[in-house]
């Protein structure tokens, strides 16, 4: 090995030991579930990346060659779950909290893209999903809708300038909402 190729390995192995497991695309796989009949898998795929997340929504066949079905928008998008209809027929990818992708598993067809719950200008949306479940046949789903609000930290875990926060949920709704995709795109017409 030359001094190049050496000076280059130390860059990398440097590199790679500064970098969080995020920025290396760990895990692999963020999210996955297999169809209740055992068919399919739809999984949500980590890409290395130094700023974090850069996730790709998966869908196909459980013994064969998935599909990537999109790549979500670098540094603003995620997604870490994934819920089947019990027919096996659609599956739903809850992204960034709020916003629900529902794919066709036999031929992968997007058929519903947006908000189900209020929609959030916020970034990270305020509104998100909590309990998503996709019904019988996958034409409805019903969540527990909460908010997400971002408060100082405590003292001790404060910046100089007094602007850290995190984020609480609060304010979940006492029962689940269930609405159907055919009403969404009623209300909700550029899908």
């Amino acid at each position: 090995m030359g001094i190049k190729e050496a000076g280059f390995l130390a860059v990398l192995v440097v590199f790679v030991v500064s970098c969080s497991q995020s920025q290396l695309g760990l895990p692999r796989v963020a999210a996955q579930a297999t169809s209740p009949d055992g068919q399919y898998v739809a999984f949500v795929r980590n890409h290395p990346n130094p700023d974090p997340p850069d996730q790709t929504l998966w869908l196909g066949p459980a013994k064969g060659t998935p599909k990537q079905l999109v790549k979500l928008s670098p540094d603003s998008m995620w997604s870490d779950e994934v819920v089947w209809s019990a027919d096996s027929r659609r599956v739903a990818f809850v992204i960034a909290d709020a916003i629900v992708q529902v794919y066709q598993a036999d031929d992968a067809k997007r058929v519903f893209s947006g908000f189900v719950g209020r929609p959030s200008s916020d970034y990270p949306p305020r509104y998100i999903l909590e309990q998503v479940r996709l019904s019988g046949d996958g034409r409805a789903i019903s969540f527990v809708e909460c908010e997400r609000v971002f408060r100082p930290v405590d003292a001790a875990r404060q910046n100089d300038r007094g602007t850290r926060r995190e984020p609480v949920i609060t304010g979940c709704a006492a029962s689940p909402a269930t609405v159907t995709f055919s009403d969404l795109f009623q209300t909700q017409p550029w899908q």
